[in-house]
């Protein structure tokens, strides 16, 4: 099962600085923010969309890690549906 979190330029920066997030890190949070799709962020990268696939699983760890500790990031919700009772 997936989790999810609203990607608000707060949440992306504040993940980033917290993080120490490097700069292919950074792309593909702030890309992903945007809308980008994996592929089109290998393409732009050079990598294989495993690769992205990759570090973005790397990333969502990472984020569960520092949101423990921070007091501005939210907790990633479990499925789309709690995600979009956030919404309503």
């Amino acid at each position: 099962m997936t989790k999810h979190v609203f990607l608000t330029k707060e949440v992306v920066e504040t993940f980033i600085r917290e993080g120490n997030l490097n700069d292919r890190d950074t792309y593909i949070i702030k890309t992903r923010a945007k809308g980008y799709t994996i592929a089109k962020q290998a393409r732009e990268l050079n990598l294989s969309v495993d690769q992205v696939n990759k570090d973005i699983r790397r990333l969502k760890a990472l984020y569960d890690e520092v949101q423990k500790k921070s007091d501005i990031l939210p907790e990633r919700k479990k499925n789309k549906r709690e995600l979009e009772q956030l919404i309503k």
